[in-house]
């Protein structure tokens, strides 16, 4: 028969263990689901609209991991998407802010990550968003 100590003994390692399981999903899902979204949005197959709604669902998704630097970092690539997504779109402004923020993020670690966004930028097409990304890069200078 069980005592009352063994019962709480039970209860308590069945919530730790839900807790756990919790908190496992809850961070391999959105990665899973950051991870997947950020390949969609980093690839020029998509424009505009559909480029932008992937870059945002890997953003908010991975929104968790910002609070390392490197990840901020390692981010920069996926914000700076969103800004060509929205330089499509022809939200100038909303672009300008999210290229600054790529800037920001790649500037937080040492590391690659700044140098990445230019080669990014210079394979760009469109001279009005290259001009758009010199700006940015200029007045954070």
């Amino acid at each position: 028969m069980e005592t009352s100590t063994d019962t709480q003994k039970s209860k308590l390692k069945t919530w730790a263990t839900t807790i756990f399981v919790c908190a496992f999903l809850f961070v391999w899902l959105s990665g899973m689901t950051a991870g997947m979204m950020a390949g969609a949005c980093r690839k020029d197959h998509y424009e505009g609209a559909q480029k932008l709604r992937f870059c945002n669902i890997s953003l908010a998704a991975g929104a968790w991991m910002k609070f390392s630097t490197l990840e901020r970092a390692k981010g920069s690539r996926i914000e700076l998407e969103r800004g060509i997504a929205l330089s499509q779109l022809g939200k100038v402004e909303q672009a300008v802010e999210a290229f600054e923020e790529a800037l920001r993020n790649a500037r937080a670690k040492p590391g690659p990550w700044e140098q990445q966004l230019h080669r990014r930028m210079v394979h760009m097409e469109d001279s009005n968003m290259l001009a758009l990304w010199v700006s940015v890069v200029e007045a954070a200078n």
